[in-house]
């Protein structure tokens, strides 16, 4: 017993039920437009400065986890996330924000590959390494109880306390979770120098594995045009709601019916997959669902298209994007997994970075013209990068 105290595992376990505590995500959009006072522009020019933060800032952050130690990473990165809530919540004006977001995307970059690291690293000094995928897997699903049960909670702070409480009731939990992860012991592996980020390696080896391998090729664009409506639709479904009259303590239970629905159809890939016929049905069915759920809140924004839409690709649209990932990582050679990896999730990134503040500006002038135009990059999918896994599947990336 005093061993499991010691442990790594509790302590990652809490740390993954605080950190997925987002009392935030339940009146984000109100948060900004009514309290903050700022556009549907700026707001997601705030995404994309985060998200070009993060970019930069992540060989940097990565010098830190090995120099100094992943804990420490990790308990600095929950530091300044802290941080970046608390201010936040305490100063309604967009400069604010601009640092806020610095210090978010800071804290992204000090936990990102750190946390998997420190608990991988401290299971192998307890001789339990053979443990880590299901504790790992169990942690991202505490992660996800957190996020469903912390939603309506946020509501209901927001509608009784102001839309500024939820950010302010989010910081703590964090700092908490820094604390935890302070006094866990610091793992004695260190890292090689092959698993050391390099960027310029990652850009050669992932364009080249983009270029000899078609198959990877159409499920990164293809995965990335469906999954954009996924991603702009948490940002775009408030301003409906708000413009049906939908009462914002409400807000917290259709964001947590979002997790719940991706928590459910992510349960049995292999099942979603059969219903659907086959793996290759089962892409295409799901970017056409998209684009209808999309189109009908574009045409029809009433409640019932909102909560379909947050049910379809909520569900359908977190599974499709593990089942590509799946395939992804079934046409990479293990010595290019980490590299090709890295290069699809930085496009990935470079695609919002440069869609988030457009889609913001449309959804200014019309939040149903937003919608109509997300509606239509699943199509662009469809037909200019379609998914055929049975044509070279037996190609794999080579550098």
């Amino acid at each position: 017993m005093l061993n499991n105290f010691k442990g790594i595992t509790w302590r990652y376990y809490v740390f993954s039920f605080l950190a997925g505590l987002s009392f935030y995500t339940a009146a984000l959009i109100p948060f900004y437009t009514n309290w903050g006072h700022i556009s549907l522009t700026q707001v997601q020019f705030l995404q994309a400065w985060l998200m070009f933060w993060a970019f930069v800032l992540e060989v940097p952050t990565g010098v830190i986890a090995d120099k100094f130690g992943r804990k420490y990473s990790v308990a600095l990165g929950c530091l300044l996330t802290f941080f970046s809530f608390l201010i936040y919540g305490s100063f309604p004006n967009f400069s604010a924000f601009l640092v806020a977001e610095f210090l978010a995307a800071a804290g992204m970059a000090l936990m990102s590959g750190a946390s998997e690291a420190l608990l991988y690293d401290s299971l192998k000094d307890e001789n339990n390494e053979s443990k880590f995928k299901n504790i790992f897997g169990r942690s991202f699903s505490i992660g996800q109880i957190a996020a469903i049960i912390s939603a309506p909670v946020g509501g209901f702070i927001a509608s009784k306390y102001g839309l500024n409480a939820p950010m302010l009731f989010t910081a703590f939990p964090v700092l908490i979770a820094s604390i935890i992860l302070v006094t866990a012991k610091e793992p004695s592996q260190k890292y090689s120098k092959s698993e050391k980020k390099n960027y310029l390696d990652i850009a050669r080896n992932g364009v080249s594995s983009f270029i000899h391998h078609k198959v990877l090729r159409s499920l990164a664009f293809n995965g990335i045009l469906v999954y954009t409506g996924v991603y702009f639709l948490v940002w775009l479904y408030q301003p409906i709601l708000q413009n049906l009259g939908v009462a914002i303590i409400f807000f917290g239970f259709i964001r947590a019916l979002f997790s719940l629905s991706g928590m459910v159809f992510n349960h049995d890939l292999q099942l979603i997959e059969k219903l659907f016929g086959s793996n290759k049905q089962f892409f295409n069915i799901t970017a056409v669902l998209t684009t209808i759920s999309l189109l009908l809140v574009a045409v029809f924004p009433n409640i019932i298209t909102v909560l379909m839409a947050i049910v379809l690709l909520g569900g359908l649209g977190q599974a499709r994007f593990t089942a590509l990932n799946s395939y992804m990582n079934h046409h990479i050679v293990s010595e290019q997994r980490a590299t090709t990896l890295s290069t699809i999730s930085m496009l990935n990134r470079i695609v919002l970075i440069a869609l988030n503040p457009l889609i913001g500006f449309m959804a200014d002038q019309s939040i149903r013209g937003a919608f109509l135009f997300l509606a239509f990059l699943p199509l662009l999918a469809i037909i200019f990068v379609p998914i055929d896994l049975y044509k070279n599947t037996t190609e794999t990336v080579t550098s």
